[in-house]
C-alpha cells in the first residue's frame, strides 16, 4: 500500500469486519480533528517565517522548502502509523494481556494518540496487585508510554477499566524581566508553551541592542521555533532551520542569542539547548548546579552542530534561565547561586522578582542591560 493509499485508510471508517465497533469511527473522527488543527499549525509557521524573514529580504527556497517537509512528514508519519490502527491495536491488547491470564473483551478506544491515551476494556476480574501491576506495566509496554488505570463498574465477573494517558508531573513557572534603563520595553523575549505531547517549552532569545526592534527580533524567533516544535520535529533541526532562515536573511548583520530548555514531564528528562546562551541554574536539594555551553549566536553563520545536554529531573528541581544582563552583573564569585538558595521554597513568581531585583540593587540601582529571569519547578501534578 501507497503512502496516499494509507493516508486514506487512516481516515475511513470501517463498520464491518471482526473486531469492527463503534469507537472505529469514533477514532477517524478524532484523527480527522487533530489533522485539521495540525494544518492551522501549519499556517501560523508559514505566517511566523515569513515575519521573522522581513520584508524586502530573500531567503533559499529550499530552506522554506525543508521547514514545511519537516513538519508536514512528522504530521503524515502519524497518521500512517500502526499505532492508530484501532483493530490491530485491540488484538495486540488481547494477546498480550492473555499471556497474564486476563481476558480482555469489549475494548472501546477513542484515542490513541500519545500522552492523549483514552481506551476502555472489560477483564475477567484480576486480583488488585496483578490490575495495578503487571495488567499496568503490559499496557505501558505496548503504548511506550506512563498510564494510568480507573477501575469502573464490576459485572458478574468481569470488570471495566479505563486507561487514560496519565499527567502525573508539571512545571510551573514565573517571569520578571526589565528593559535597559529601566524601559518596560525588552530586547529579551521568553516563551512558555506546553505541547501535546506532553512536553513543556521554555526558552529566552536575547535580540541585538535593546528596544522594540530587538524584542520583535527574537520574539519573531521563538514563534517560528514554537510552530515546528508543535509537529514533534527534532529540536535540533528546528534549530537549524532558523540558523538558516536568519543567516540567509541578514543583511544588515544582526544576531541573537537562543537559550532553549524542552522537558519531558513524564520521562522526566530536561533537554538543554543553547546558542551564545548564558549559564543556566538548576537547584536540587539545596546545591546550585550550573549548565553552560558554548554556540554561535544565530544569524552570525549556518549552525552546523547545536550544543545541547540532557539530564534526569528529579521532584523539586528548579530551573533557572537568565538573559546576559543578569549574568554579566556577577562575573566572579558565587554570589548569584547563593541569592539563589535563599528563595528555596517559595512560588516560582517571587523567586524570579527577587532575582531580578538583587541583580538591580547589587547593580547600585543601574540597568545598563536588558534583563530577564525565568524560574520553573518540576512538580506533581496533584
Amino acid at each position: 500500500m501507497g503512502f496516499t493509499e494509507k493516508v486514506k485508510a487512516s481516515l475511513t471508517t470501517k463498520q464491518d469486519g471482526p473486531g469492527a465497533t463503534s469507537s472505529r469511527g469514533q477514532l477517524n473522527k478524532y484523527m480527522l480533528s487533530h489533522f485539521f488543527v495540525q494544518l492551522v499549525n501549519l499556517q501560523q509557521l508559514i505566517k511566523a517565517m515569513n515575519e521573522f524573514i522581513g520584508d524586502g529580504k530573500f531567503v533559499k527556497t529550499a530552506t522554506l522548502f525543508e521547514s514545511v517537509t519537516l513538519c508536514l512528514n512528522k504530521m503524515m508519519q502519524e497518521m500512517v502509523n500502526d499505532r492508530y490502527d484501532l483493530e490491530q491495536q485491540a488484538k495486540l491488547i488481547q494477546t498480550s494481556l492473555a499471556k497474564l491470564g486476563i481476558s480482555a473483551n469489549d475494548i472501546k478506544i477513542k484515542s490513541l494518540y500519545p500522552r492523549l491515551l483514552k481506551l476502555s476494556l472489560m477483564v475477567n476480574k484480576p486480583s488488585p496487585s496483578l490490575l495495578n501491576g503487571q495488567l499496568k506495566e503490559e499496557l505501558e509496554a505496548i503504548f511506550n508510554e506512563a498510564l494510568k488505570i480507573n477501575i469502573g463498574k464490576v459485572r458478574s465477573r468481569n470488570m471495566k477499566i479505563d486507561v487514560l494517558s496519565s499527567r502525573n508531573f508539571k512545571l510551573e513557572h514565573g517571569v520578571s524581566y526589565v528593559g535597559k534603563g529601566g524601559s518596560k520595553v525588552s530586547g529579551d523575549s521568553y516563551l512558555y508553551e506546553n505541547f501535546q505531547n506532553g512536553k513543556t517549552m521554555i526558552a529566552i532569545s536575547d535580540g541585538m541592542g535593546n528596544g522594540a526592534l530587538a524584542r520583535e527580533e527574537s520574539r519573531l524567533a521563538l514563534q517560528v521555533l514554537k510552530c515546528m516544535l508543535n509537529f514533534d520535529v527534532p529540536v535540533t533541526d528546528a534549530i537549524r532551520v532558523l540558523a538558516e532562515l536568519k543567516q540567509q536573511a541578514n543583511t544588515d548583520e544582526r544576531f541573537f542569542s537562543l537559550d532553549l530548555c524542552l522537558v519531558d514531564k513524564e520521562n522526566r528528562k530536561a533537554h538543554f539547548y543553547k546558542q551564545a546562551a548564558t549559564t543556566t541554574f538548576l537547584l536540587r536539594n539545596e546545591v546550585v548546579r550550573r549548565i553552560e555551553m558554548s554556540g554561535l549566536p544565530i544569524g552570525a553563520t549556518v549552525a552546523s552542530e547545536i550544543d545541547q545536554m540532557s539530564i534526569d529531573l528529579q521532584i523539586g528541581d528548579i530551573i533557572i534561565m537568565c538573559s546576559d544582563g543578569i549574568v554579566d552583573t556577577f562575573s566572579e564569585g558565587n554570589l548569584f547561586e547563593k541569592r539563589i538558595l535563599k528563595n528555596t521554597g517559595y512560588r516560582m513568581d517571587r523567586i524570579s522578582q527577587d532575582l531580578l531585583d538583587y541583580t538591580v540593587r547589587r547593580n547600585r540601582g543601574e540597568i545598563n542591560d536588558d534583563m530577564m529571569i525565568v524560574a520553573a519547578v518540576y512538580k506533581p501534578a496533584r
